[in-house]
Formats: C-alpha cells, structure tokens, sequence
C-alpha cells in the first residue's frame, strides 16, 4: 500500500467515526496495519497540535454533556420540592425556592447562616428545602439524624438554627445539649434518629448531591441555578432576584 492510498484508507476511517475503527482495520493486513500505524505516529509527532485539539473537543464535549446532564438533574429537584419529605422553613408557599446542602460541622455551612436567615425573613417569600449531607465524620452523621428526627417534633427550625449557632465542631453530647434547650422530647428524638425514613431522607440527599457533582458544603439550588460554595446575603439575594424575575 504506497502513502497516498494508506492515508485515503485513514481519510475514511475517519470519517466513518470511531465506531467503524475496528472494521476498517480488520479489512487491513498485518503489513497495511504496520503501515498506517507508522504513518499515524509520523504525522502526530510532525503536527502535536492535533492530539491538543483533539483532547480540547473532547473535554469541551463532555463538559457540554456534564452541564446538560446537571440542568436536567437542577429540574428535577425543583419540580421535587413541590411535594418534599425534606424539611422545610421560610414560607413553605414562597415564589422562590432555595435548596441548601450543608453539613452541621462546615464552618462554611455556620459562616452563611446568619446571612440567610436574615434575608429568608425578610423577604418573606422564599421556601428554603434542606438537605443534610452530613460529609464530615460520623458525628455529622448523628447531627443531621437528629435533625431529621426533631422534624417529627415540629421543631426542626429551632433546633436548625440552635445547632448552626454554634462555632464549635458538634459532638453527640452536643447536639443533645441543643436538643435539650429547644425542649425535645429526648427519648423519642433517639428513637426517631434510627427510623427508616430518616435513613432514607439522607440516602436521597446523598443520591441528588451525586446527580448534581456536589462533593462539598455548602451548596445551593436557587430557582434553577446550581451555586456550589459559600455564598454571602447580597449575593444570595441577587440569586432569588433572578430567579424571581425569570419566572
């Protein structure tokens, strides 16, 4: 096989996809194979630019793929939230919707708090869903079962707030302390912390952090809008801006 048709064979290799690669070499003795190999590996080392620009579409396709994969998993939290087992605060009927991750032991999760709580009462019209994604140790773990379980008391918000209000990491004495100064029945919050369904609430956070590529706290959903990190009060209002005005 001289050059010309050995790289007329590469030309419709190529444009075949990467599909047909395989089929198209079959078709190839083992000397036509040697061949087009040593052409290939000629032709990458005189011209590198285009493994780097095959490597920059690639990464450009999947990051496209990624993001569409993200905004589709971002929809379908949302529409999620409209009848969620997740504990709930603000205005359970509000315009906007905000989703936090976060984890009692996030200094991050502690440091947003006062900013957010403020602006949520403020505003009046904003329905906050929380989903613990306790990721720090096991202590976060028994946090985030606690809170889960002081929801069946109607007092997830108070013992929320109590527990981000502190500056310390919590240890399991700690977080009964808190339980204990927002008036907990303690023996049903400890029964309730080893129930199925707070065991599942955590597995489906855990499931949407996945979906979402969120592996850290804090993170946001805002109408549909996927804000990973810390974020303070003013820019946390220009997120429910927007979202409200795309409505």
């Amino acid at each position: 096989m001289n050059k010309h048709n050995l790289m007329t064979a590469l030309g419709l290799v190529s444009a075949m996809g990467l599909s047909s690669v395989s089929l198209a070499a079959d078709a190839l003795s083992p000397q036509q194979k040697a061949e087009v190999q040593a052409l290939i590996g000629s032709y990458l080392k005189e011209n590198p630019e285009v493994v780097i620009e095959a490597i920059q579409a690639w990464r450009s396709k999947q990051e496209a793929a990624e993001a569409a994969m993200i905004n589709e998993s971002v929809k379908e939290l949302m529409a999620e939230t409209e009848n969620t087992h997740s504990p709930v605060w603000g205005n359970p009927n509000g315009d906007v919707t905000v989703v936090e991750f976060f984890d009692y032991n996030c200094p991050y999760c502690k440091s947003v708090f006062p900013s957010m709580h403020a602006l949520v009462k403020k505003d009046g019209n904003i329905k906050v869903v929380m989903k613990e994604l306790p990721v720090l140790g096991e202590n976060s773990v028994y946090a985030a079962k606690a809170a889960l379980a002081a929801q069946k008391q109607g007092k997830y918000e108070q013992f929320h707030s109590r527990m981000m209000s502190r500056d310390s990491r919590l240890s399991r004495d700690g977080v009964m302390a808190a339980a204990k100064q927002v008036g907990l029945d303690i023996d049903k919050l400890k029964k309730d912390m080893e129930s199925p369904d707070v065991q599942e609430e955590l597995d489906r956070a855990n499931i949407w952090a996945q979906r979402l590529g969120i592996s850290g706290t804090p993170a946001f959903v805002i109408g549909e809008e996927l804000i990973p990190g810390a974020i303070d009060g003013r820019q946390m209002k220009r997120y429910v801006d927007k979202a409200r005005t795309a409505k």
